[in-house]
């Protein structure tokens, strides 16, 4: 209904334009006619002696040029109407096809099929419609693929842990596996890592949709590194990794929430002493603000491990993403923490990047804002 009425309205519209011109091309013409016939009657009239004030008196056969003219030219006025209505209809369907061709694959979008594209023809008003048409059905078709790929690799971080518990129970029920305290612990391990998972998914599912909740509070970010460091002192040291920090003098205070603040900063340490191999060196930095950074407090963790190829730099902030075949791992990740550490940071108006090259370790940035 509404493609049709658009196509009668541009097909009238385009009748009325060109019967209004036309009528008054028509008009004009018949003016100029007459005139000029009558000036040629005076002329006339004038050869043969008659006054020139006199009125050109029209004979049978000029009343009957001017009746046949006139219906010519009212005929073409008709036959040029019909030409107009039929141009008019052929042109209106020209400019609604793409329209058409538009609302068609945003039909079968919305059923589902997020392949749907139209083809681009023009570089006109129409053609950039089409365009970002297309760049709208892309990015719903990546969301989907990156929404279907976030399930499985959950359903796969989900059942080992699960198939762990479920394998031990089965044993101990068929009396197969002793319940020692050694089994216990390994079982109580696997849970640990499934509800550190659970809760994982639960953090990065409300950052990521803007509601998890943020208690601010001016943090003297010195502190709360050397907190860290003292804490994460004992796992550098199973790992054989030197965790130092390193602070500039005079760093400003920074409004942040202090949990989601440590847990960045645990998530980057302990991926960073996953990824160092025994000997290598952990260290945090924290930079003072400068008007390169809009004033914004920047803090690094960097490693000496083998680095992170180029092709895998982009992804590092992914869900699941683990870049195994470009880093030595000495242990397993859910593959969430980083992804974590993006949406904590942007939450706090920072943002987090990180610079590699193979063969001499990895630098992860992030940066906070200082206090009012």
């Amino acid at each position: 209904m509404i493609r049709r009425s658009l196509e009668l309205k541009l097909s009238l519209l385009f009748l009325g334009i060109a019967m209004v011109t036309i009528m008054i091309v028509a008009i004009s013409v018949d003016q100029m006619v007459r005139q000029g016939f009558d000036e040629y009657l005076r002329q006339s009239g004038e050869r043969g002696g008659m006054p020139r004030m006199m009125a050109p008196m029209l004979g049978v056969a000029e009343q009957a040029f001017l009746i046949a003219f006139r219906w010519s030219l009212w005929l073409a006025v008709a036959a040029s109407g019909v030409v107009a209505l039929i141009l008019g209809i052929a042109f209106g369907r020209i400019f609604t096809r793409p329209i058409r061709n538009l609302t068609l694959a945003a039909k079968h979008l919305s059923d589902g099929h997020l392949s749907e594209r139209v083809t681009i023809k023009t570089s006109d008003e129409v053609g950039a419609l089409a365009n970002a048409f297309n760049s709208m059905a892309q990015s719903l078709d990546d969301k989907e693929k990156s929404r279907r790929q976030l399930l499985a690799d959950i359903a796969h971080e989900l059942r080992t842990p699960l198939t762990v518990i479920q394998g031990n129970l089965e044993a101990w029920l068929d009396g197969v596996l002793p319940p020692t305290p050694e089994n216990i612990a390994s079982l109580h391990n696997e849970t640990m890592l499934l509800s550190r998972l659970v809760t994982d998914l639960r953090d990065l599912s409300l950052a990521e949709a803007g509601q998890l909740k943020l208690h601010r509070q001016p943090v003297n970010i010195s502190d709360m590194i050397n907190s860290e460091q003292s804490a994460m002192a004992i796992n550098a040291g199973e790992h054989q990794v030197t965790l130092q920090a390193e602070i500039s003098e005079s760093l400003p205070q920074v409004t942040v929430d202090i949990d989601r603040i440590r847990q960045v900063l645990r998530n980057l340490i302990t991926n960073a002493l996953r990824y160092t191999p025994a000997g290598g060196q952990v260290t945090i930095t924290a930079l003072s603000p400068s008007p390169s950074n809009a004033g914004f407090v920047t803090i690094v963790v960097s490693d000496t491990g083998t680095g992170i190829a180029p092709e895998d730099l982009p992804h590092m902030f992914t869900h699941f993403y683990k870049a195994d075949h470009s880093r030595h791992r000495t242990g397993a990740g859910s593959g969430l923490g980083l992804a974590i550490v993006k949406q904590l940071v942007e939450a706090h108006g920072g943002k987090v990047w990180v610079e590699s090259e193979p063969g001499k370790g990895s630098r992860f940035y992030f940066t906070l804002p200082p206090a009012s």
